[in-house]
């Protein structure tokens, strides 16, 4: 594209991705729910070697819960404190999709795209739940892009970056490991 259509687009973009933190900013501080009652009293809330070495069971986001422990290190504990990892996560993964989808479509249609995600209920819903959804979501994306990367170019920090973004994305949840069977499958 050219620089006329460029910067409109990337100016969209921003804004796009302003509305998204702004739709997932606004009610952190509501009451929490089950699932996020238990990461807050299993995980969240126990000491960081704690959490880092002991897995109450599969329903636990351990990733989650370390970010979750230091946000309330920084701003003290909180219903919008245990949420704002998944809320960054979640206005991250608007970003990405657009940087992703920018490798397949035009940057139209992948602005299109983020867009469509940015205003998404399901997304911004996830984005506001104390839980490692959105941080998943957010590494499945980044994983499959530096894959993309490492292939066509070949570059050694794309693979490092490819296994640090599945790595972290198994550590937040151990479905992650779908997505980097599907990265094998598909490079298979």
């Amino acid at each position: 594209m050219s620089s006329k259509t460029s910067s409109p687009l990337a100016s969209a973009m921003l804004a796009t991705v302003a509305v998204a933190a702004v739709l997932r900013f606004v009610g952190l501080g509501s009451s929490l729910w089950y699932d996020e009652i238990v990461t807050l009293v299993d995980s969240a809330r126990l000491p960081f070697v704690d959490i880092v070495t002991t897995f109450p069971g599969v329903n636990t986001h351990p990733f989650y819960s370390v970010l979750a422990h230091a946000s309330f290190g920084l701003f003290g504990e909180s219903a919008w404190a245990l949420r704002l990892p998944a809320c960054l996560f979640g206005v991250g993964c608007v970003w990405m999709a657009y940087v992703l989808g920018t490798m397949a479509i035009t940057q139209l249609e992948a602005w299109a795209g983020a867009a469509v995600l940015a205003t998404s209920y399901h997304h911004i819903w996830f984005s506001q739940n104390a839980r490692g959804y959105t941080m998943m979501g957010f590494f499945a994306l980044v994983s499959t892009w530096s894959l993309l990367r490492a292939v066509s170019g070949g570059r050694r920090g794309d693979y490092l970056a490819y296994a640090l973004a599945c790595a972290a994305g198994i550590y937040t949840h151990l479905t992650m490991a779908f997505v980097v069977a599907g990265h094998v499958v598909v490079m298979l």
